[in-house]
């Protein structure tokens, strides 16, 4: 089994709704997958609980603490191919807790000042989690010109860094206000292509099932 976690310092940059998506592009895969909602807004598990009964059953559980590592070795011992963490967003004890044992984390980044500056505290989270790390350019703004200046100096500083770069698109607010991810609700879009990009890179990294581009 492996398992993905979402982290970050700063609310705004999409982690939930890469959470979500991950998830249910794993599943598209052929993935037993359960996801983890370890954040106290419990954003996941709203969005689960809007899951019209038509859609692919996706186990969502919400968990805190010390229960996190406890639901991922449930999920191991039930056979789950994937799980996904979705923690909280500020650097605390929580999410601390949810980061060690990760065989991945993606964190989310908007390219602006702001996140930028509350990086280091969410990276120092990961270092102290010895886990793997992939940051994503997330909640881009259309037209963003910062986009590749902030792409260059995260790879300067050394930090792996997806070729994906999520943007702010009407499609994804739309498909979570419903339960549903942008491959349901607009599989053509420009926002599907690039979480199916985004899965075949976290793919990549945990070697896991990828899915195929679709055909417009």
């Amino acid at each position: 089994m492996r398992v993905l976690a979402i982290a970050g310092q700063k609310g705004g940059a999409g982690k939930t709704t890469l959470a979500v998506h991950m998830a249910v592009a794993a599943q598209a895969a052929g993935l037993r997958v359960g996801l983890i909602d370890a954040d106290p807004q419990g954003s996941a598990a709203a969005w689960a609980s809007a899951r019209s009964p038509e859609a692919p059953r996706l186990t969502v559980a919400p968990l805190v603490g010390a229960e996190v590592r406890r639901g991922v070795e449930a999920a191991r011992g039930d056979g789950f191919d994937l799980v996904l963490v979705d923690t909280p967003p500020h650097a605390t004890a929580s999410t601390a807790s949810a980061l060690p044992g990760a065989d991945l984390i993606l964190l989310p980044v908007r390219p602006s000042v702001l996140d930028l500056a509350a990086l280091p505290a969410a990276l120092a989270l990961v270092d102290a989690a010895k886990a793997p790390a992939m940051l994503v350019l997330s909640a881009v703004p259309s037209r963003c010109s910062e986009e590749p200046e902030v792409r260059r100096a995260l790879e300067r500083a050394g930090r792996s860094v997806a070729a994906t770069a999520i943007h702010d698109r009407a499609d994804f607010r739309r498909a979570l206000a419903h339960g549903r991810a942008v491959a349901e609700t607009a599989p053509k879009s420009q926002a599907a292509r690039e979480i199916r990009a985004l899965w075949r890179e976290v793919a990549d990294k945990l070697n896991l099932p990828k899915l195929k581009e679709k055909s417009e």
